[in-house]
């Protein structure tokens, strides 16, 4: 009985050395909530030392607990967060947020941000659509089907809800959360779409997408992600505008991924906005106090300057260069385009060809017309590349070279066409095609409008008028009633 009872204390002095180990590593590892305290008092300090200043919101996700690792994200708010205090910045950063704590930064944000002339929030990690709402995804998300998504994630527009109510004249989100799904594989694709939505942005404000809505971004093999990357080469350029300064973004991308990411933005932004103007460094706040303490090195610094200046100058002529060298490239693919679409081109026959296929209602014939006998309009499906309204409408005319009827279909039409589950892409098989998105006849001056066979909606004028953004963005299909021709 000794033995025992001795054996027993001895149990109860280990678990207890160990317990007390594991309270002190505990105590020793700062919670998030101290530093959000830490964050905030730094935030606070800033409003009060200029009420004209710039705060920015930046969290980084790249331990996934479900989701798997990713490569980048936390290196980007790491980089974001260097290059924005050289622009006048504050800036408070979070890696790895569970939703809570996502949420709680948001929140203290949208306070901290009250008396600032510009606000910025940069996320970089999982994001996903569903029902055409965003959401920013944290690292505690299950996420096991697209219902619980609006449970486990967080909405992208808490951060506009939170920043218009600040009051700030200039905000800028930057997403760089399209990135593939990983837990998209056990979803049904119903609710579900690739990539993130297009949001408006509200007055005053610019939301900037690491690519064009519906699609997704590569994470790069690097330290940074393809589009951060690109963001952190252009975003210290002096003496250009925001926008400029993203197109720049746009074509750098672009160049890297051989087109296949192109970033997309949506402003309403009511004056010029600069990270840096003309070429002078922004001002830093003056932590030390009142009394200026000498710079021995202040001639150093200055020729070292000077030197920095220059090189940016020779950079933003080179740039200017490549930028020139690729509007003359693209100006001589429309005269291409357009040589091709003055070309005659032989009509299809009617429907009465030889039958290639049936799939319910639809008939396939050889000569590419597939006929809808429950309607009785003939589709036929246009190059199974991207292509813009004007290039859409030009192939649908070339149909009509000897004539045949052929005319773009509406909007009513493209949404008679879906149906869920018919095919990958929510329409007949028979229709070849690898697009989710169909031009429809819908335009008005510069505002054109689109179907999204991935979700079924349509996509409104709002998201299609910028012509020099979209640019080779939808697929072409004609439609006549089986009369004409």
């Amino acid at each position: 009985m000794k033995d025992s009872a001795g054996g027993l204390a001895m149990k109860r002095m280990v678990f207890s050395i160990v317990g007390l180990m594991v309270v002190s590593l505990l105590l020793a590892r700062p919670s998030f909530a101290q530093e959000r305290a830490s964050m905030r008092q730094d935030a606070v300090k800033s409003a009060g030392a200029s009420s004209a200043g710039r705060l920015a919101l930046l969290i980084g996700n790249s331990a996934y607990i479900s989701g798997g690792n990713l490569r980048n994200p936390v290196n980007d708010v790491r980089d974001v967060k260097a290059a924005l205090e050289e622009l006048g910045f504050r800036v408070i950063k979070y890696e790895n947020c569970t939703q809570r704590s996502m949420k709680e930064a948001i929140d203290d944000f949208g306070e901290d941000l009250r008396g600032h002339e510009v606000g910025l929030f940069f996320y970089a990690g999982h994001g996903v659509q569903v029902g055409g709402e965003n959401y920013l995804v944290p690292v505690d998300a299950k996420l096991q089907s697209e219902k619980v998504v609006e449970y486990d994630c967080v909405r992208a527009d808490r951060v506009l809800a939170m920043m218009e109510g600040a009051g700030s004249k200039t905000n800028i989100v930057i997403l760089d959360a399209c990135r593939d799904n990983p837990f998209e594989r056990s979803w049904r694709r119903g609710g579900a779409g690739r990539g993130l939505a297009f949001m408006n942005a509200p007055s005053g404000a610019l939301i900037a997408y690491a690519t064009a809505p519906g699609r997704t971004a590569g994470d790069g093999t690097g330290r940074n992600g393809v589009y951060t990357a690109a963001l952190l080469d252009h975003i210290r350029t002096a003496g250009i505008t925001i926008e400029q300064m993203f197109k720049r973004v746009r074509v750098t991308v672009e160049e890297r991924t051989n087109k296949a990411q192109t970033p997309w933005e949506s402003t309403s932004l009511r004056g010029e906005f600069y990270f840096l103007a003309g070429g002078t460094p922004v001002a830093r706040v003056n932590t030390a106090g009142p009394t200026a303490i000498p710079d021995p090195l202040a001639e150093e610094r200055a020729r070292l300057e000077k030197e920095r200046e220059e090189l940016a100058r020779l950079k933003t002529q080179e740039e200017k260069r490549k930028i020139e060298e690729e509007r003359q490239r693209l100006e001589e693919e429309r005269k291409k385009l357009e040589v091709e679409r003055v070309k005659p081109q032989q009509p299809p026959a009617l429907s009465d060809g030889r039958e290639v296929g049936r799939d319910g209602v639809y008939i396939a014939y050889a000569n590419g017309i597939v006929k809808d006998t429950k309607t009785g309009l003939e589709w036929m499906a246009g190059p199974d590349r991207d292509m813009s309204w004007d290039e859409a409408r030009a192939w649908v005319e070339s149909l009509n070279a000897g004539g045949g009827g052929w005319r773009m279909p509406t909007m009513k039409e493209l949404k008679g066409l879906y149906q869920y589950g018919k095919g990958s892409r929510n329409m007949t098989p028979l229709l070849k095609t690898t697009g989710y998105y169909v031009w429809s006849s819908q335009s008005s001056g510069r505002d054109f409008s689109a179907f999204d066979f991935s979700s079924g909606s349509d996509l409104g004028n709002s998201v299609w008028n910028y012509r020099s953004v979209a640019g080779n963005f939808g697929r072409a299909f004609a439609v006549r009633p089986r009369s004409s021709g």
